[in-house]
């Protein structure tokens, strides 16, 4: 353990006295830069979903798991005001969720949900269009998948990508008071290939067409699911000498043996995956896929740590919802898809790859702190619910009725 931590903090010594300030994003920002086609954000620093949704001109295309954050629902109905279009693919059953935008109204539906009814209505009414994603765009047909991937295209220019929902407690809304506070990240693109590919993805699940795993693969600029598990491999594999990663959770077997192989040709390997308690004490037969997956690890010498409530986020307690790989310390990958096969393979998903220096040590600095939190535990510790929302007798924090707690499906 101790050469491969001083291994890790030699690597991000050269950024962990960086002071990385909020990135407020604006239109000149990026438009005035010639060199640089993507800026990197953490959410809890403020997310640019904001601005982006104010300062549009003539459309927004938003494709999303799950959208609830006050402000972005009113500024998504004030955009409609002043004449732009709005076109929303939404994911019509999200794991957990009571709300069902698309079916008649219920009996528990509540005032928030009604409000997103009422956008609903108001985009359809207004020019606009937001319907539900279609199951038959599942990467294996007649699955129960789920668009679960998080995007927003301005205008034509700007292209959001996020790992984490449109809700206060992913973006980490303090004007909404949310509890908890996740550990997410955004990109903003103003790469014309990259807004293309996004676009026509878009495009054809809102028509419930199919998108073809060619056009999916060609750009080499995005991962997008179900075509993301080849190039997130092929990924891992060119590291050399470090592999940093974190994700809300990490199941998969093809993936997870690509951090082995990666581990047992010399590559030093930093995981961080969020607790196994948050949502009360795991179940023996959870326990023993831990034990199988993070004993292999342990095996291959990877270094795992395991993210928990006691850390945390803008001062309130913190859940690891990021997903984000870094490679050699030069060239990173960040997106909606967790380690799951339903996610690499099925879902609707979307990552983008990094090799701006800034970016990248921006992403480096927050992973490093995360892995360093002296809140952190190893695999065995977690899995005694010590550090988790008071222990194994669990209540799921505000805002966490979407994948979280529900990692089997997603």
């Amino acid at each position: 353990m101790g050469r491969h931590f001083l291994g890790f903090r030699r690597i991000t010594g050269r950024i962990a006295g960086l002071i990385v300030l909020p990135l407020l994003w604006s239109a000149s920002a990026l438009a005035g830069s010639n060199t640089v086609d993507e800026m990197f954000y953490d959410n809890s620093s403020g997310s640019p979903v904001f601005e982006l949704i104010d300062q549009a001109k003539s459309t927004i295309d938003i494709e999303i798991y799950e959208m609830g954050d006050v402000r972005v629902l009113t500024g998504l109905k004030n955009a409609v005001d002043r004449g732009v279009r709005v076109r929303v693919v939404e994911e019509a059953a999200p794991v957990g969720a009571s709300c069902r935008l698309f079916s008649a109204p219920g009996a528990k539906d509540d005032a928030a949900c009604q409000q997103l009814r009422d956008l609903v209505s108001y985009v359809n009414d207004h020019g606009g269009s937001f319907v539900p994603f279609q199951l038959s765009l599942c990467g294996t047909p007649g699955s129960r998948c789920y668009e679960h991937g998080k995007i927003v295209i301005v205008d034509g220019d700007y292209a959001l990508l996020s790992t984490g929902n449109f809700n206060a407690t992913n973006l980490c809304d303090k004007t909404q008071n949310p509890k908890t506070c996740n550990r997410d990240y955004s990109v903003v693109s103003t790469n014309k290939a990259v807004i293309s590919t996004l676009e026509n993805v878009f495009e054809n699940d809102l028509n419930g067409t199919t998108t073809s795993p060619s056009e999916m693969e060609q750009n080499p600029y995005i991962t997008v699911s179900p075509q993301s598990l080849k190039p997130l491999v092929a990924f891992i594999a060119t590291a050399k000498k470090t592999l940093q990663i974190q994700n809300q959770y990490l199941k998969d077997p093809t993936l997870n043996q690509a951090i082995i192989d990666a581990a047992n040709r010399g590559v030093q390997v930093f995981v961080m995956v969020e607790s196994f308690c948050g949502f009360g004490a795991p179940k023996p037969t959870e326990i023993a896929q831990v034990q199988k997956i993070y004993g292999a690890f342990d095996q291959a010498k990877i270094n795992t740590r395991i993210f928990n409530s006691s850390i945390k986020v803008a001062g309130v307690s913190g859940y690891l919802h990021a997903k984000a790989i870094i490679v050699d310390s030069d060239s990173a990958w960040v997106g909606s898809v967790n380690g799951s096969t339903t996610s690499l393979s099925d879902n609707r998903e979307y990552g983008i790859f990094l090799d701006n220096e800034t970016d990248v040590q921006q992403l480096a600095k927050f992973m490093y702190d995360d892995y360093m939190n002296p809140n952190a535990e190893t695999w065995q510790e977690s899995l005694q619910c010590k550090k988790d929302h008071g222990g194994s007798s669990v209540t799921p924090p505000d805002g966490f009725a979407d994948d979280y707690g529900f990692a089997e499906l997603i």
